[in-house]
């Protein structure tokens, strides 16, 4: 489940716009999505034709602490068409800040939502208020992706600046944030003024801008009055066209993102276990020996392949093993006959009445 967060803090950049056309587009390429409308306004779900003065439930009930108002998120959701469901905003919205003022965590109640939905998602698409409050930042917070549209004007990038900020203040406080990029919407390429601004927002966002380009298009506008995504209004309407490139990219990106993420955690990992095994060098000198295998606690005792030394040119047997801290006893094994470690003078009498060499790692 891939969670992306729509924001800016500059009204009337489109961000309602590319949350709900972005996700019917990704429903009409078959993925399931989840819109949650988190601006008070509650403007998404005016254009997904959700009249929330006359519903019971809405992304309010998972935040109030209100024990008889609070509300499971599954209990929240609303289906609206095949793979699209919605959870509705609420003006509601507006007071939440101040009812968890002292509630512990509060920032990540989106994401620990999230986290137990029992329904699975492919995306969720988080619209978010035209602000950078409590409510942006319980998007961020839950988001892998921040999609920032931006019109082709300068009064469209005066707020990403500040956006991008509080990004990077989620990164300073968890160690993780959400990967940021760029949309140009409402492009008029008829202008030159346009046109500009286009090499404007380029320069600024640099390799973390969409190749898809919102066009200026009335079916966008005409689609929110019906209270339908334009996909479904004209699909072949400019509109239509340009969100349906979008999603293709967004989902290229999401598995690419994916990828790293799970790169990333494996060499965590991996790191984590290099820090954690200590690499011991044990070696005998059989320079007539066929076969020299070591065996102790480590490996179950067991001779065979994996426990076989490799034989150097000046006749000494080597073998290097990745041990955790702890104490073993071990032997090697020459041509079938045992033998203590010669550069280990630790030793303990076993069962047999023999003697073990003992190896103790901190």
């Amino acid at each position: 489940m891939r969670v992306i967060a729509i924001a800016n803090q500059k009204g009337g950049c489109g961000k309602t716009t590319t949350a709900i056309n972005l996700a019917s587009s990704l429903a009409s390429k078959n993925y399931k999505v989840l819109v949650i409308d988190l601006d008070p306004q509650a403007n998404a779900s005016f254009g997904l034709g959700i009249k929330t003065d006359q519903i019971e439930r809405s992304v309010y009930n998972i935040f109030t602490t209100v024990d008889t108002k609070r509300k499971k998120f599954s209990e929240v959701i609303l289906h609206l068409w095949e793979n699209f469901d919605l959870v509705p905003g609420h003006i509601l919205l507006s007071t939440i800040e101040q009812e968890l003022r002292n509630a512990e965590d509060a920032i990540s109640i989106i994401y620990k939502a999230l986290d137990s939905l029992e329904v699975s998602y492919d995306f969720v698409i988080i619209d978010c208020p035209p602000s950078l409050g409590f409510l942006t930042f319980n998007a961020l917070r839950a988001a892998h992706e921040l999609i920032v549209p931006v019109q082709c004007c300068a009064l469209s990038l005066m707020g990403v600046g500040k956006l991008i900020n509080m990004v990077e203040l989620i990164q300073l406080k968890l160690q993780r944030s959400p990967r940021v990029k760029g949309l140009i919407c409402m492009y008029d390429k008829r202008t030159n003024y346009a046109k500009k601004m286009h090499q404007e927002i380029k320069r600024y966002f640099k390799d973390n801008l969409h190749s898809a380009v919102i066009r200026g298009n009335v079916t966008l506008r005409e689609a929110m009055e019906k209270g339908v995504p334009v996909i479904k209004l004209n699909k072949h309407a400019a509109g239509a066209v340009d969100y349906l490139a979008l999603a293709d990219e967004v989902v290229v990106d999401s598995r690419k993102l994916f990828l790293d993420d799970f790169y990333k955690e494996a060499e965590d990992f991996m790191a984590k276990m290099r820090d954690a095994l200590k690499v011991q060098a044990f070696s005998i000198s059989a320079p007539e020996a066929r076969n020299v295998y070591i065996v102790g606690d480590f490996n179950g005792w067991r001779a065979d392949d994996t426990s076989r030394l490799e034989q150097m040119p000046d006749g000494a047997w080597e073998k290097k093993i990745a041990l955790k801290p702890g104490s073993y006893k071990y032997k090697f094994i020459v041509d079938g006959e045992w033998r203590h470690d010669p550069h280990n003078t630790k030793s303990v009498t076993n069962s047999f009445g023999g003697f073990d060499s003992v190896l103790s790692i901190a």
